[in-house]
Order: structure tokens, then sequence, then C-alpha cells
């Protein structure tokens, strides 16, 4: 069966999803932000212009002095480098962090969609079962004033009615709640009419064939917040070169021209050249050199602490995916077209005398139950599946 073309599938809602979502949008411009900061920090020093006039008098005469120059400071011992480097390492954090913004994403209308399927199915069951249930009352009343049926019975009947009613109600909230948080991650906000989208609710999930250990490999490679905090651990390393190099004076060379009016009227034109050198008298900058080696080594155990937490969330998607999986193949053989014909058989036969109420009540709950467990189960293993790919932050392959 083809899927319609008005039907959201659940590769359409990602792609919709990451056109509006504001989390990828402020994770986009992160990266946009690091990127102008490492260009920025190539940059050189602007050099500084200063223009003096010395004029001095006496007896008569007056001497005076123009100096031009420029003055430049030369950063050297790799400042610039450095600078350079570290900001590069938080550009690659930023993506790092986008693309895990995306993962995050894709796991929450994963969620999202999976639920909404799920919802769909139940409210279809308990108007099934309510519809059933009005069908069952006329028959009842039929039975009752033909004295076939005991006035218990009949009431019987009308208080599952009224439950099933209650529970379609419940289902049909579910149902709508459900259907808002998938519109509110997918369309612009007020879209109103993505509420009542189709889904295409053919999840149809092969068993997984997936290897704990090359997923640990797999997640070391490609977790967005492993590979941020790595970058980041690296760029604090490298603002600890930076703080410790810029104990160093940084030199700053004086290059211009001077002009010299002499008292007898004469004009005497030269250059001048220089040099200056900070003296690290009062700061020797010990305070942050500490402090930036410190920050690197805590960002070096974060990347640890990182790592731990990711290899369990992998061991967490795995076994979560597995006992999904698990408790679909045993409630798959006995589910499906022959369970619903049996359901219709047994409602037929109650309307007929051949079982009684008892028996179609148990008929009917189990069917429900049965079908409801079934749905939320397929769902549940589409979210488990999503979580094991955010776990190791890359889509996997599940054939």
């Amino acid at each position: 069966m083809a899927v319609r073309a008005d039907t959201l599938t659940l590769s359409r809602a990602r792609e919709f999803a990451r056109q509006v979502s504001p989390e990828l949008v402020a994770a986009k411009e992160a990266v946009t932000a690091a990127a102008a900061r490492e260009r920025q920090a190539g940059a050189f020093a602007n050099p500084a212009f200063s223009y003096q006039r010395e004029q001095s008098s006496g007896a008569g005469q007056t001497i005076s002095q123009n100096i031009a120059s420029l003055n430049q400071p030369v950063e050297l011992f790799g400042l610039r480098r450095a600078r350079i480097t570290a900001a590069e390492l938080r550009r690659k954090a930023a993506e790092a962090r986008f693309a895990a913004a995306m993962t995050e994403l894709d796991f929450e209308v994963t969620r999202a969609y999976a639920s909404v399927i799920a919802a769909d199915r139940r409210a279809a069951l308990a108007w099934q079962a309510t519809d059933a249930f009005s069908r069952a009352g006329r028959v009842s009343q039929s039975r009752l004033d033909e004295g076939d049926v005991s006035g218990y019975a009949h009431r019987r009947v009308r208080l599952e009615a009224a439950r099933y009613a209650g529970l379609l109600a419940e289902a049909q909230l579910l149902r709508r709640s459900a259907r808002l948080t998938l519109a509110s991650l997918v369309f612009p906000p007020g879209d109103t009419l993505a509420r009542e989208i189709a889904l295409d609710d053919r999840l149809v999930i092969a068993p997984s064939t997936l290897i704990a250990d090359s997923l640990f490999v797999l997640a070391a490679r490609n977790r967005g917040e492993l590979q941020a905090a790595s970058f980041e651990a690296e760029a604090a390393a490298a603002d600890a070169r930076l703080t410790s190099r810029e104990r160093l004076p940084i030199p700053v060379l004086t290059a211009g021209l001077k002009n010299e009016e002499l008292a007898g009227g004469g004009t005497l034109n030269g250059f001048v050249v220089g040099v200056s050198l900070p003296l690290p008298l009062w700061d020797r900058r010990r305070g942050a050199v500490e402090a930036a080696d410190a920050d690197a080594r805590r960002r070096t155990a974060e990347v640890e602490v990182v790592r731990r937490r990711i290899v369990r969330e992998v061991g967490e998607a795995v076994e979560g995916l597995r006992a999904a999986e698990e408790q679909l193949a045993l409630l798959r053989p006995h589910l499906g077209s022959e369970s619903a014909a049996a359901l219709r058989a047994a409602e037929v036969a109650y309307a007929e005398g051949e079982i009684s109420l008892v028996e179609w009540l148990d008929a009917v709950r189990a069917y429900q139950e049965a079908e409801a467990t079934f749905a939320l189960l397929r769902a549940e293993s589409l979210i488990r599946r999503a979580a094991v790919e955010r776990a190791v932050g890359a889509s996997l392959s599940w054939e």
C-alpha cells in the first residue's frame, strides 16, 4: 500500500522540524559566532599613531620639534597561533553541539510521531469498543423486552458501554495532546491544520541485530556531546598555553619622522626608531596561569564524565530496545486480522445467545488490552530505536 501524498512520514516530519526548530537556529548561530571569533583571533594588533610637538623658548630664541610615529606591537612566542588554535577548537565544539542538537531533535520528533500513532490506535480501539457496546445495548434491550436476559445483564451491558465511552473520551484527549506535541515540533506556531494530518502508521519494524560493543565504538566516534567536550578540553589546553606565553612581555616597535626648527631659522629633518618593552615587575600573571591550567584539567575530567555517561546511555538504549522487541515478538503471533475476526464472531455469538455476557466481556477486554499493548509496544520499539541512534550520534541501518 503506497503512502498518500498528503501523509506525513517520519522522515518528512524530521525534515520539517529541522526547518522550524528554534533550538537548531540557536545552535547554528552559535557556530556562526564561533567561526567569526576564529577569524577575529587571527587578526594582527593595530598600530598606534602618535604625534608630539615640543617647543622651548628663552633669551629671545624658540626651538620646536615635531615627531610623528607609528607604534606596532609585535606578538612573539606563538601567541597569535595559540589564540587561533583555541578559537578553531571552539568553533569545532559549536559544530559538534549543532550536530548533537539535530540528533536530539530527531529523537524528539520520533518520540512524538510514535506517540501519535499509538494514541490514534488506542482511540480507534476505544471507538470500536464503544460502538460494539452501543450495538450490544440495542440487542440487550430487545432481548430484555422479550424476557431473554435479566435486568442485571442488561444493566451490566449499559455499565460497560458507559465505561468504554469514558475510555474513548480519555483516548481522544490523549490523542489531541500527542498531536499537539508533534505539531509544535514539526510545524510553525499557529498551524492548527497540521494537528489532524494523516501519519504513516505502517510501522513494520524488523528485529534489530545490534552489537553493543560496536555501538560503543560508534558512539565514541560520532556522539556530538563527546566531540564537543573533547574540543572544549583541547581549547582549554590551548588557552593555558596562551596564558603562559602572555607572561612574556610584548615589544612595541616605533618608527617615525622628526622635524626640528632651529633658533636661527634653519630646519633639521630626521627619523625616529625605538622599541619599548613592558617590565613584568608587579604582575607576572601567576594566578591567571594557575586558573587556566586548572580549567584545562577540569575540561579533561569532564570529557571522561561525558564518555562514561554515553557508555551507560548506549547500554540502556540497547537493553530497552531488546526488551520492547521481545514483548512484541510474544504478542505479534496472537494479533492481527484473526483476532479481530474472533472478536466479531464473539459479538455475533453473544447477540445470538450462544455465549454468555461474561464470556463476551472477557473477549472484548482481552482484545482491547492486547491490541492497545501492542500499539504501545510498536511505538516504544520505534522510540527505543531512535534512542539508540541518539546514544551513538548517528543513523543506523536496521536491516
